[in-house]
């Protein structure tokens, strides 16, 4: 899989494939990746920071990216799919795919819409 790779390119189902992730996650992930402005399939760990900086999993961000300045879309996959695997356990009745795309800087915080 190439990290440039544009989303016409994209193998969700790679992706998919064994993390516990529905396809409409792991392009939640990727959509998620390409608002960070990837420059050679490379985001700038400092943009990624500064979305999490006031959010509860700040701490826990900035340990696992460490002293990384950028990172590929597999680093940054397996650190979403870790986080969202987390909040899928904590939070089983949130629908995570539902969504995703309207606020991508809002990963996680969408809230959760009522299904009639």
């Amino acid at each position: 899989m190439g990290n440039s790779a544009s989303q016409n390119n994209f193998n969700a189902q790679h992706y998919q494939q064994n993390s516990g992730l529905s396809i409409k996650e792991v392009e939640g992930i990727k959509n998620v990746f390409d608002s960070l402005d990837p420059k050679d399939g490379l985001i700038q760990t400092g943009t990624l920071r500064k979305l999490y900086r006031d959010s509860y999993d700040a701490p826990q961000l900035n340990n696992k990216i460490g002293d990384r300045e950028t990172l590929t879309f597999d680093q940054f996959f397996d650190l979403m799919k870790t986080d969202m695997l987390e909040k899928k356990r904590q939070f089983p009745g949130v629908d995570f795919d539902d969504g995703i795309n309207e606020n991508v800087q809002c990963f996680f915080c969408h809230p959760q819409r009522q299904h009639s």
